[in-house]
């Protein structure tokens, strides 16, 4: 039996760092600092330090001048499965469970950095490769076999 999990050693809240350093940066086009992620994800600014430090040991990110946070190569395109894992779920869980859009980022987040890379494939041709989440954020499908973006 395939394994159907990813080993990216990433937990929860590193995955949700790199999304939302990601979505920032590259579709909201706003350069993104330890402080900014502490607001969002209601921590202290030390917490969302510890965690950036600890990405930074994966080289998943690096700190620039003025204290902002961008994505090495290998954090750029961890970022981008994590998103395209986190908006196909959304998609299912809405489309399929009739979870509310919140419930369904929530559910989202819970599962994203988990499953391998075939297993969203395979789910996102099941949902017919969708163009957008539930947020109306496009969805790219670099790389999951889905063929599309």
């Amino acid at each position: 039996m395939p394994n159907i999990f990813v080993s990216r050693n990433l937990s929860k809240v590193e995955s949700c760092y790199l999304k939302r350093i990601y979505t920032s940066v590259f579709e909201d086009g706003r350069q993104i600092t330890s402080g900014d992620l502490a607001r969002i994800f209601n921590v202290r600014t030390s917490s969302a330090i510890d965690v950036l430090k600890k990405l930074e040991r994966k080289r998943y990110v690096k700190k620039e001048r003025y204290g902002y946070v961008t994505l090495t190569r290998v954090g750029y395109n961890v970022a981008v499965e994590l998103l395209h894992a986190h908006r196909v779920f959304e998609v299912f869980f809405v489309k399929n469970l009739g979870m509310s859009f919140s419930e369904a980022c929530r559910a989202a987040d819970d599962v994203d950095h988990i499953f391998d890379r075939e297993v969203v494939a395979r789910l996102c041709v099941y949902l017919k490769k969708p163009e957008r989440c539930c947020h109306d954020r496009i969805i790219i499908h670099k790389g999951c076999g889905a063929k599309g973006r």
